[in-house]
C-alpha cells in the first residue's frame, strides 16, 4: 500500500520507509544483504587440491626447462689430437636437460666425426657427463692421380699429416676427389696392412707397390716385380699359402713368374 506524504505545513517531517534518521539528522540507507554461496567441507578440500595441483604443474614445467636442471660440466678423456673443447662441441650436451640427456645421440654425433673411431658417453652425477673417445690413427695413404689422402686402418679419410714411411695404395681407375670422413675400400686396406706387416716372413718377399682397381681389387707388386692379384680379404690365409707354394716351386724349377691371380679360390692362375 502506498505511503501517504503529509501535507505541507502539518509540522510532520516526511521519512522514507527504508531510511533511518539519526540523532544528527542524517539519513542512512539500508543495503540489502547479499547471500554468498555456501561451500561444504568436501568442496573446499577439492578446490584447494585443484589449486595446489595447478601450481605444482606450472612450477614443474618451469623447473624442467630452467637452467637449474641443465647439464653442465662435460669431462673428456682419451683425446690426443682433438681438443676437449672440440669434443664437447661435437657431443653437444652442455646446457641440455639434466633429467633426460640424449647420451645415445651424443655418441652418434661423436662417431660421425671423421677423427673419432669410437665414443662412449655416461652420466657424471649429479650435473655432468663423461665422454671417452678413441681417435683414429693414420695408417697409410690412398692415392688418386696426384692427390694423396691419409687414411686409417679402416680406410677412413683423415685430415692429419701423412705418417712417415706410410704404405701407399694407388687407385688406378678413379678420378673423384675424396673428403674427410669418406671411406675407401676397407677390404683392400686390410689386405695391404697384413701384407706390409708379414710378407717377408710369410712369402719371403717384400711388397714394393700396391694398386687398387674397382674391378680386380688389390694388386701387390713384389720386390722381384711379380704382380699378385689378391682381390679382397676373403680366404686371405689360403691365398697367402698358395702364393708361397707358387713362388717356392718356381724357384726350385728355375721358372720365371710374372703374375699370380689369387681371386678365384683354388683356381690359381700363374703367368
Amino acid at each position: 500500500m502506498a505511503t501517504k506524504r503529509p501535507a505541507a505545513g502539518s509540522g510532520v517531517r516526511y521519512r522514507h520507509p527504508r531510511a533511518k534518521t539519526t540523532s544528527a539528522g542524517h539519513r542512512q540507507i539500508r543495503v540489502p544483504a547479499i547471500a554468498l554461496p555456501k561451500f561444504d567441507a568436501r568442496a573446499r578440500k577439492i578446490s584447494v587440491a585443484l589449486i595446489t595441483m595447478a601450481a605444482a604443474t606450472v612450477g614443474g614445467f618451469w623447473l624442467y626447462d630452467s637452467p637449474v636442471l641443465a647439464l653442465h660440466g662435460v669431462r673428456v678423456q682419451g683425446n690426443q689430437v682433438l681438443s676437449a673443447d672440440v669434443v664437447r662441441q661435437v657431443a653437444d650436451l652442455e646446457g641440455k636437460r639434466l633429467l633426460q640427456p640424449d647420451l645415445a645421440g651424443a655418441e652418434d654425433r661423436l662417431r660421425a666425426f671423421p677423427l673419432i673411431k669410437e665414443a662412449q658417453v655416461t652420466r657424471d652425477w649429479p650435473f655432468g657427463a663423461h665422454v671417452t673417445v678413441i681417435e683414429r690413427v693414420p695408417w697409410g695413404v690412398w692415392q688418386i692421380g696426384d692427390q694423396r689422402y691419409v687414411i686409417d686402418e679402416e680406410g677412413v679419410v683423415l685430415t692429419l699429416p701423412e705418417p712417415q714411411n706410410a704404405p701407399a695404395i694407388v687407385q688406378v681407375d678413379a678420378s673423384l676427389l675424396l673428403q674427410p670422413g669418406d671411406r675407401v675400400d676397407a677390404s683392400a686396406v686390410a689386405v695391404a696392412k697384413q701384407l706390409f706387416a708379414t710378407s717377408e716372413q710369410s712369402i719371403g718377399e717384400s711388397v714394393t707397390r700396391l694398386e687398387f682397381s674397382q674391378v680386380t681389387g688389390l694388386t701387390a707388386v713384389l720386390a722381384d716385380s711379380v704382380r699378385v692379384q689378391f682381390g679382397g680379404l676373403d680366404q686371405y690365409e689360403f691365398k697367402l699359402a698358395a702364393l708361397y707354394a707358387v713362388l717356392t716351386r718356381s724357384q726350385e724349377k728355375g721358372e720365371s713368374v710374372r703374375a699370380v691371380d689369387l681371386r678365384f679360390g683354388d683356381r690359381v692362375v700363374v703367368q
